[in-house]
Parts: C-alpha cells; structure tokens; sequence
C-alpha cells in the first residue's frame, strides 16, 4: 500500500493569506488561555470569599470570552486544509459580534431584548460551525460516511429550534422532538470518532519527502504546503 498525493488548489490570495490566519488563530489562543487564567483567579477569589455583583459580572465576562475564544479557534482547525467552504469563516465572523452582543446584553441585565436575541443568534450559527469543524476532521468511509450529514443535520436542527425559542417560540411539547435530536446529536457524535477507528490497518506507507509540484524537500505530514512554490497538497493512503 503507497500514499497518494492529492493537489491542492493553485496559489491563491487565500494561499497568500495564510501568515495573516496564523497570526489570528495565535491571537484567539492567546486570548482563551488569558481567560481561563483569569477564570481561575476569579474562581479562586469566590471560594475563598465572596464575589459581589459588580465581580459575578466580571466573571461571566470572562467566561463568555474565553467561549468566544474556544470556539474561533475550533472553527481554525477547517481553514488550513478547506474543509466545509466558507463555514469556518462565518462561524469566526459571527462568533465576535454575537459575544460581543451577549455581553453587552448581560450587563444591561438582558433589558434590551433585540440586543442579546441577535447575539444569541449569532453565537448559536458560531457554535454550529465550530462543531462542524471539529467534526470534519474525522474520515470516514463506506457505510460510515453518512455519519456526519447525519450529524450536521441534527445539530443545525436542535439550533434552529434554539434560536426560534430565543426569539419568543413557544415549544410547548415540541421539547420532546428537541431532546430526541440532542439524544442522537450525541451518539452520532460519539459514533463518528469510532467509526473512523474501525477502519483496517494498513502498513505505514513511506514518507513522502518532496513536493510533487517543484520537487523541494517537505516535512511529510498529511497536509503540506510548500515554502518554495506555495502550492499545497494533501497525503491521503490509498
């Protein structure tokens, strides 16, 4: 059994944008570490006194940003390698302004209600396309495959349902449909990683070494961009 090399698109302002990305996934890291420190030393304070309403506040702040954070950086695991289009780039879009709306909603103790509504709405399309994201990671084959529409289709139906009772829908007994979809959200969810790992053993193939474009030595890993003609390519085993 061999590897096979699968080109990549040609280089692209996209391709060319590749630093700018790297520099903002570091930024978003940066800033999801600061929180869950700061987290910490919150959570620290309230056990070891108490937290008045001014420090909750700025608790939950923290909270909501290291969110923001967890999910641009989830929705950065796509880009590199192109995986479900423009998706991860809504879900970073979106994920700033609808925290930054909730945020804004919270300390005005949710009063304005178009205000923590739209970032709501904007947040559950970011945690859609982080979930996404992450679960597209894995390959499946075969009967398998259908493992991850399957997901995305529950997912996006369980945060439309969020959303619309966001936004003043009654469910009434429609919860039931809710929690029939999370139920099999999860065990789709837990499915696909497993799946993944039934799949036979095959003999680790050889490392590819150069560029199949110009022929430059490459770090054999399963998605390489060339430093010398920026082209890309993907090493998948047959």
């Amino acid at each position: 059994m061999g590897r096979m090399i699968i080109p990549g698109p040609d280089p692209s302002p996209a391709t060319a944008a590749a630093p700018r990305f790297e520099r903002t996934r570091q930024v978003a890291r940066r800033v999801t570490l600061a929180s869950i420190f700061a987290n910490a030393l919150l959570g620290v304070w309230a056990v070891a006194g108490s937290l008045g309403e001014v420090e909750s506040r700025i608790l939950a702040t923290s909270l909501l940003i290291m969110a923001c954070g967890a999910v641009a950086v989830a929705c950065g695991t796509a880009i590199p390698e192109g995986r479900l289009g423009p998706l991860p780039i809504i879900g970073i879009a979106t994920a700033v302004p609808g925290f930054a709306l909730l945020i804004a909603g919270f300390w005005e103790n949710f009063g304005a209600d178009p205000i923590w509504q739209t970032g709501a709405t904007l947040v559950a399309v970011a945690v859609f396309a982080a979930f996404a994201s992450l679960l597209s990671a894995v390959h499946l084959k075969g009967r398998y495959r259908r493992l991850l529409p399957t997901a995305y289709t529950l997912a996006a139906a369980a945060g439309v349902f969020l959303v619309a009772v966001v936004w003043g829908y009654d469910p009434g007994d429609t919860w039931r449909l809710f929690g029939i979809a999370v139920v099999l959200l999860g065990a789709a969810t837990l499915a696909a990683p497993i799946a993944a790992r039934l799949r036979p053993a095959h003999e680790e193939p050889s490392p590819v070494l150069f560029c199949p474009y110009c022929g430059t030595a490459v770090d054999a890993a399963r998605i390489t961009a060339c430093p010398s003609c920026r082209h890309r390519f993907r090493v998948a085993p047959r």
